[in-house]
């Protein structure tokens, strides 16, 4: 962790930014036969060397624990614009493309909810390259008198200014559009066809949000044992050895250059859920259903990997209810690995804050 001595100085020089970056199409291909490799086990892990989050990235989020309030507010703008990536809008099969690209032509994976593949145009938009962190997150709750997140779950045990913040839907909508306010810019909540299309590099026939578009287990996504390792080490429960989330930034991003779309915590989307919304969804720039009761939320929790990769989708009750297993209350849930990234709905760059 970076001392306190240097944190304003390694922040100041961070804040001066190229603004929101513009990524043409990669030129990494898709693989016709994505890999997932073994997890390998502590001990491998152990004994070589050890991840550690970009220290400057590590100082531009610890950077808005400190100061007032209106400080803090101005690196936060700072920061979420300059994080920005531009994705220019186009057409891409969204859906489980698998009969179509992999050799076997079977799907990639065994849900129902994301099939067929079907026709979706997209018009340009800009996507956070990281997850919203606590630190971010805490200026929002801070400025607004509302109550910091996670706070009261397991005694605050899963905060730390550099991970991504658990959030119940409300809040990560909240978030998103207070940015929209404070800065003049219109974020709000990606739709899932925004998320899908950033997480494949552009639409392309990418089933994993990695460098490579394989999943190389310990390289370029985490394990369910190297998570152990990863610092800040957060635990969804102190006496279960389970961990929750790491810092953001820590692995190699997609083509794209975004962050932790294969891992890190689910994502929560604008859209409401209906397994059956494929079927008829219209081609351009699709919302979801106009009502629901559960949330589409992509990505992943910690060391869970499903076949299919960022191809499924995934329905939540906004507030993850659950029942007290000791008196039987029905009421909201720990949404320790819910997190949001917000997106921009502009069909133009936007311009960085020095």
């Amino acid at each position: 962790m970076i001392s306190g001595k240097n944190l304003n100085a390694l922040a100041g020089a961070l804040l001066v930014s190229l603004g929101t970056s513009v990524l043409a199409a990669t030129t990494v291909a898709p693989p016709r036969e994505p890999r997932m490799s073994r997890d390998p086990d502590l001990g491998t892990y152990a004994k070589g060397p050890q991840l550690v989050q970009p220290p400057a990235l590590q100082a531009e989020l610890m950077a808005l624990t400190i100061g007032g309030i209106e400080d803090r507010r101005a690196r936060l703008k700072r920061k979420v614009l300059n994080d920005l990536i531009f994705v220019k809008g186009g057409t891409f099969m969204m859906g489980d493309f698998g009969p179509s690209w992999s050799p076997e032509q079977l799907y990639f994976s065994s849900g129902v909810d994301n099939k067929p593949a079907h026709k979706v145009t997209l018009t340009s938009y800009s996507l956070s390259r990281y997850k919203t962190t606590y630190a971010e997150f805490d200026v929002f709750t801070d400025a607004t008198g509302r109550p910091r997140a996670a706070a009261t779950w397991w005694n605050g045990v899963n905060r730390h200014p550099v991970v991504p913040a658990g959030l119940y839907w409300q809040h990560a909508k909240d978030y998103c559009t207070w940015l929209a306010r404070e800065t003049g810019v219109p974020f709000d909540l990606s739709t899932e066809a925004q998320w899908e299309y950033a997480a494949r590099s552009g639409g392309q026939n990418f089933i994993w949000a990695t460098d490579n578009g394989h999943l190389d287990v310990g390289r370029n996504a985490p394990s369910y044992e190297q998570t152990r390792l990863l610092g800040p080490v957060t635990r969804v429960n102190p006496s279960v050895q389970r961990t929750s989330l790491h810092p953001v930034g820590m692995f190699p991003p997609n083509p794209l250059g975004f962050y932790d779309m294969s891992s890190n915590g689910w994502e929560w989307m604008q859209d409401w859920y209906d397994a059956s919304y494929y079927q008829v969804s219209p081609e351009r720039d699709p919302k979801g259903p106009a009502s629901g009761t559960l949330r589409v939320e992509r990505g992943y929790a910690e060391g869970d990997y499903p076949s299919g990769g960022v191809l499924n989708r995934f329905s939540r009750d906004p507030l993850t209810t659950r029942r007290d297993i000791g008196t039987g209350i029905i009421g909201p849930g720990v949404a320790a690995t819910h997190t949001v990234r917000c997106a921009v709905n502009l069909a133009r760059p936007i311009a960085g804050v020095k």
